[in-house]
């Protein structure tokens, strides 16, 4: 341990002089709104810039030669390839930009079989696929539309003519995903009974994820000993909403939901519940059952310490090697989570400053690089990674792919730049673990108060000994054993030598 400690007190020291290629303007000219994580008490600590402003595309610019007013941001839908399509809600368009980012036209009216025209009336979501398959949210019109890159529709889907036995009154889709089977995943404004779906068809077939219903123990103990006349002048409890969703390589669902309010938030945050019932995000597999990590002292719900307005998450960025963004509308901020649903970073803020956020309405990753639509700015604002950004995100590309040598390098430079960042001995942990090595995992475990991985470790490390020392018991003992038998029989031998001798000597004298 006094390894360890010493390296970290070295560390902090080197922070002054070491890596020219890092700023150190986190430890004094910037405050919390730029970079920082939390301890596990729940207190905010500065750490090294983990992405800085890039550059911004500017929605405003097209004015002039489009001849329109770009007014209402209100969705933005990212490809791998770099190719951009943000949904100008008043305007009923799809700003539509190429792999390189320029902009390459704008999709207003489509086109039925029969040749008639029609046009969007305040969309507020789009997907586009693979082959270039529109689908959007055509809010106004209570309709979601699928059509060709040409603009002729394939399909139009509109309110289900009856959901689960209850008559759906409206049909307010906001945000829509499809998997890599075609099966439509939507958000829908006023229905609480989780995210819709329809199949490739555009059938409607159910609901998946529907989110938790948050009731106080009082009101839980008091229903208990109600009559039924008193249980139906209570209030109603209704689930909350989803307000966006996101759709991986894996076809996990991933959903944001907004309304959480503060007194649900800060039970989730000084109860230290792992447990999502209350949660801001969730990744549903095709069962609908939330299976997002939440492995860290917090879960996944922004910030940790508020006085008015808690952290109001409306979109998530799923990035490389399995982290993931949420994009909060609050303050600004961007918290990046790993798969365990550990804060790795959080950046962002409201402002005039170059790079500050003014409406945050979507947020999505090509590469590293981090592409905020804001709404209010009518720009899409890029961030990308600093040298210290670069090293976390790698640490657990090299972590996940099993090369736990390269990510304990990683982790070891990690914890040299930021010594206060307990998760970087829980990463140096966690590759000399995965290596086989739990003595000195143990030895990271401790240093960073992980109780959970140390005994893991120590169990692992108590089994791989006993298992090595069992050998050698058993052939000691089995050598004993034997050595024994040798001996016993050694001297009957010898007894039976000797008694034949004088039995012969007698038949002699005889």
């Amino acid at each position: 341990m006094k390894h360890i400690r010493w390296k970290a007190g070295i560390a902090t020291i080197a922070l002054l002089f070491a890596f020219p290629s890092m700023t150190v303007d986190a430890y004094t000219d910037y405050t919390k709104e730029l970079t920082y994580v939390y301890s596990s008490k729940g207190v905010s600590m500065n750490i090294p810039t983990s992405y800085e402003y890039k550059r911004a595309i500017s929605l405003k610019s097209l004015e002039e030669s489009l001849g329109v007013s770009i007014t209402s941001l209100a969705d933005m839908f990212v490809k791998e390839n770099g190719e951009l399509y943000v949904v100008e809600k008043e305007l009923g368009a799809i700003l539509c930009f190429d792999e390189k980012q320029e902009f390459s036209g704008m999709k207003q009216e489509f086109y039925e079989a029969d040749g008639s025209v029609i046009t969007l009336n305040k969309p507020e979501g789009v997907f586009v696929s693979d082959d270039h398959i529109f689908y959007i949210a055509d809010t106004g019109n209570n309709r979601i539309i699928v059509a060709k890159e040409d603009g002729s529709i394939i399909r139009i889907i509109e309110r289900p003519e009856n959901i689960l036995g209850t008559d759906l009154v409206s049909f307010i889709p906001t945000s829509l995903v499809v998997d890599s089977v075609g099966r439509i995943s939507v958000v829908a404004r006023n229905i609480n009974s989780g995210i819709m779906q329809f199949s490739k068809d555009g059938v409607f077939t159910g609901y998946t994820g529907a989110p938790s219903v948050s009731i106080d123990a009082f009101t839980k103990l008091l229903r208990k000993i109600s009559t039924a006349k008193q249980k139906a002048q209570m209030q109603t409890y209704v689930p909350t909403e989803y307000n966006n969703i996101k759709i991986d390589a894996k076809n996990f669902i991933w959903g944001t939901i907004s309304s959480i309010s503060a007194t649900d938030l800060l039970e989730v945050i000084n109860g230290k519940d792992l447990s999502g019932a209350i949660t801001p995000i969730k990744k549903l597999n095709t069962m609908g059952v939330d299976v997002l990590n939440r492995k860290g002292v917090y879960a996944p719900v922004g910030d940790l310490i508020f006085t008015d307005d808690p952290s109001k998450i409306v979109d998530v960025g799923i990035g490389p090697n399995n982290i993931y963004s949420l994009l909060d509308n609050t303050k600004g901020r961007i918290f990046t989570y790993n798969n365990d649903g550990i804060l790795l970073y959080a950046f962002g803020n409201k402002g005039t400053k170059k790079g500050n956020m003014q409406t945050p309405a979507a947020i999505d990753y090509i590469g590293k690089d981090i592409y905020v639509l804001d709404s209010g700015l009518c720009q899409i604002l890029i961030y990308e990674p600093t040298y210290y950004g670069n090293l976390l995100i790698d640490a657990e590309g090299y972590y996940d792919l099993g090369d736990y040598n390269a990510a304990n390098a990683m982790w070891k430079e990690v914890a040299e730049l930021n010594s206060n960042f307990s998760y970087a001995y829980i990463g140096l942990g966690n590759a000399l673990y995965s290596n086989g090595e739990y003595e000195e995992a143990m030895e990271y475990y401790e240093y960073a108060n992980d109780a959970e991985n140390y005994s893991k470790a120590k169990e692992k490390l108590r089994k791989e000994t006993s298992e090595g020392i069992f050998p050698i018991v058993f052939c000691s003992v089995f050598g004993v054993m034997i050595l024994s038998v040798s001996v016993a029989a050694s001297k009957r031998i010898r007894r039976y030598v000797k008694g034949e001798e004088l039995h012969l000597g007698k038949g002699e004298e005889e």
